[in-house]
């Protein structure tokens, strides 16, 4: 999405932080922020999604509340195959389907990419390369609408191990959902957020 936008676009762009209900302004005190910068990934290849990342700075910082918190970087080099990750946002119910009103959330397996490469085979368009990460079962997974949004793991701690990216339909068995790693982008993150 970032990758396609203007700078007059980027002027225009304003972040909401803290909703559960997107429909409605009543239910819960959200904050909206205006975006100062966006920081896209050169790297970035509209063909085969790779380096499927950005960097948005908002205007003013951000206070933490019950309902605004942040969530922990990763740190070394984990694989996380085996372990549940969950994925947060808006996205279709289904493929195809409606978009909700209220943040939705998952809980879904994580592969290892040797795994997820035979599955997609020559269905991935660039292939499925070390700085992605696949997850997913047949009917639990990230959708359309969901696209830039965490996939996290707790283990004492929310830490964000990955973003959602791209995958064939939503929910289908065989091809698991894409994100990007984000361990493997931690030295661009941290020379971009300076």
């Amino acid at each position: 999405m970032f990758f396609s936008m203007s700078s007059w676009d980027v002027a225009r762009l304003t972040v909401r932080l803290g909703d559960h209900n997107i429909k409605t302004s009543s239910e819960v005190r959200h904050v909206e922020k205006r975006v100062k910068r966006v920081v896209r990934h050169r790297g970035f290849d509209s063909r085969t999604l790779y380096n499927d990342i950005a960097i948005l700075t908002l205007d003013s910082p951000v206070e933490f509340s019950h309902q605004i918190r942040p969530i922990c970087l990763p740190s070394g080099n984990n694989d996380h195959a085996g372990k549940t990750g969950t994925v947060i946002g808006w996205g279709s119910l289904r493929e195809s389907g409606p978009q909700p009103a209220v943040l939705q959330e998952v809980n879904i397996p994580i592969w290892n990419n040797r795994d997820c490469k035979l599955k997609y085979g020559p269905a991935a368009p660039g292939g499925i390369v070390e700085h992605m990460i696949c997850a997913g079962r047949a009917n639990r997974d990230s959708c359309s609408g969901d696209s830039g949004g965490p996939l996290m793991v707790k283990n004492g701690k929310w830490t964000q191990i990955g973003i959602v990216s791209w995958g064939i339909g939503c929910g289908k068995g065989q091809y698991p959902g894409v994100y990007t790693r984000v361990e493997k982008f931690l030295p661009w993150i941290y020379k971009n957020l300076k």
